[in-house]
């Protein structure tokens, strides 16, 4: 029911305390646009763009050369890992080389003493006028194992120095001894013949040389020539024989054969070529018993190279044998590394 006194709103107004009649309206609000900006705010703008971009550049090329570093450190490391992975892996190789190179020295040390010993026996033959047969026929058979191929891919580059020099001098040593041994073999296989020979003609001389004679201006000339068939010294002498005398050729001296007659009396330059025998002990220093010399010489001069030199202080040395054995045992130590 409507109030008393009052008029009622119009629909769809809420009641409430009336607006004046006369109040005053509300105003538009008028959206003022920004002031446009000078030209020096639009330099300053545009400067501190450019600033703001060459910062970035320079943030960028920073970021560049770090990323750049950054990989080259890595790079950097890389190889450092690696070569010490080389290294190390080198000093592995080593080790196992000294391994091997011991067994192989110990190896070459036994055939040089087994070869020492054979020496031994071989000179005492010859002492006792017996040649040693057998003994040269196994000295054919005997070879030192060790050369330079024993070095190879074992990295003795990284041994120590002292090691170093000590494996390269027994290589050198034992190289060297091979083919002394080898010529010696070769010299008792040419003398072998010979040596019995003599020996068996100390108790049965026999005359081997003689002496011609021939005239060179107003000289008289002398020539020893090997008789072609050695006749017995202590029986009767041919009148004739054949000799060996070196005759001037357009080659050269060759020998030819002449038979000559044995001299008793007269002249003995003059007419056919005449002879004189010589007695055999006057020449066996000159020849079978220089070559037994000279084969003994060589066989001590081999041990001595084998076992060292002790009979003389001043110049004594040590010997191929036990430089093996001090360089098994450097060898050794080494090798207790892995």
């Amino acid at each position: 029911m409507p109030s008393v006194g009052g008029i009622a709103p119009p629909p769809g107004i809420s009641p409430g305390i009336p607006m004046p009649p006369f109040a005053p309206q509300p105003r538009p609000v008028i959206h003022t646009p920004p002031p446009k900006p000078t030209a020096a705010a639009q330099t300053i703008k545009v400067e501190v763009g450019e600033e703001v971009e060459q910062e970035r550049r320079k943030a960028s090329k920073r970021t560049a050369l770090y990323a750049g570093l950054t990989a080259l450190l890595g790079i950097g490391l890389g190889f450092a890992a690696g070569a010490q992975k080389e290294r190390g892996d080198r000093g592995k190789l080593a080790v196992e080389g000294a391994a091997a190179l011991e067994k192989d020295v110990r190896a070459a040390n036994e055939k040089m003493q087994e070869l020492n010993d054979k020496l031994g026996a071989a000179a005492e033959q010859l002492s006792k006028k017996s040649f040693p047969t057998q003994f040269t026929t196994e000295l054919g058979a005997i070879n030192v194992p060790f050369d330079a191929t024993n070095l190879e891919n074992k990295q003795i580059g990284s041994l120590p120095g002292r090691v170093m020099r000590q494996l390269l001098s027994y290589t050198t040593s034992v190289q060297d001894l091979n083919k002394t041994k080898d010529s010696l073999k070769n010299l008792l296989a040419a003398a072998q013949g010979t040596v019995e020979k003599s020996w068996k003609e100390q108790d049965e001389p026999v005359v081997n040389f003689s002496v011609v004679f021939r005239r060179d201006g107003d000289k008289t000339l002398a020539e020893l020539v090997p008789n072609k068939a050695p006749f017995p010294f202590g029986k009767d002498w041919p009148a004739k024989y054949t000799v060996t005398r070196l005759e001037r050729t357009q080659q050269g001296l060759k020998p030819a054969e002449k038979e000559a007659a044995r001299w008793t009396k007269g002249d003995i330059a003059g007419g056919d070529l005449q002879a004189l025998p010589v007695d055999p002990q006057s020449v066996a220093a000159f020849t079978s018993e220089q070559i037994v010399f000279k084969l003994r010489s060589a066989m001590i001069d081999v041990r001595q190279l084998l076992a060292g030199n002790k009979e003389n202080p001043a110049a004594e040395t040590a010997g191929l044998i036990k430089e093996g054995d001090d360089l098994a045992n450097e060898l050794h130590k080494i090798s207790l590394a892995r």
